[in-house]
């Protein structure tokens, strides 16, 4: 099988209007190539998706992120950028957990402020050489985390951001323990891989937290 009909294989297989991201491609057709030259490899990959997109077989979206268009009786349904958001900084393709939502956003969610931000704040594992930085396409933040994200931890990470509020976002109820501490019920967390995760964190205001919600 030529590297055209690989891309269009893959392609083929994927969903319309959900993410395709050039990576995920690359990685799909260079378990054909394991020995072959990585850099020709790529270029090839970018020239037939770029004739795929001439064709209308595939859309761009944002570079090195496609879809395959999908019509409804209004016409073509663009891609949601919550998709994208989703495939790119929260989940892997397999489902698991890379990163979780944070700064305003989470102490909104959570009901310490009526604060509705214009950007996203995520802490992801996607955020691999910068502490933070802006993607104003997608109209998020990007942070880096404090340890590798997982299924198991990113609820303990969540909370500790809750309890530090580094960005010093302002707290517009009174009741602050009251909804610390129903997060961590409803989220079933775990008391000792509560401190676990403070003390890899460093964070030794969550440990204080803690001993006050022990009392």
């Amino acid at each position: 099988m030529n590297c055209h009909n690989m891309v269009l294989n893959y392609i083929q297989n994927c969903e319309k209007n959900e993410p395709i991201f050039i990576e995920d491609i690359k990685e799909y057709i260079m378990q054909f190539y394991k020995d072959g030259n990585t850099e020709k490899i790529f270029n090839n990959l970018k020239e037939i998706l770029n004739r795929l997109n001439k064709n209308n077989i595939i859309k761009t979206a944002y570079k090195g992120i496609y879809y395959i268009p999908k019509t409804n009786i209004f016409g073509e349904v663009p891609l949601a950028n919550s998709k994208i958001i989703k495939y790119k900084y929260l989940f892997d393709k397999f489902g698991n957990v890379k990163g979780y939502i944070t700064g305003a956003n989470l102490f909104n969610q959570v009901g310490l402020t009526t604060q509705v931000p214009n950007t996203i704040d995520i802490a992801t594992n996607e955020c691999k050489n910068n502490n933070r930085y802006t993607n104003k396409y997608l109209n998020v933040i990007i942070r880096k985390p404090k340890l590798k994200i997982n299924n198991d931890n990113y609820k303990y990470l969540q909370l500790i951001d809750l309890i530090e509020n580094k960005d010093n976002i302002f707290i517009e109820v009174e009741n602050y323990d009251e909804i610390i501490y129903n997060f961590i019920d409803e989220n079933k967390l775990q008391f000792e891989k509560i401190i676990k995760y403070a003390r890899e964190t460093n964070s030794k205001k969550t440990i204080e937290k803690m001993v006050i919600l022990a009392r």
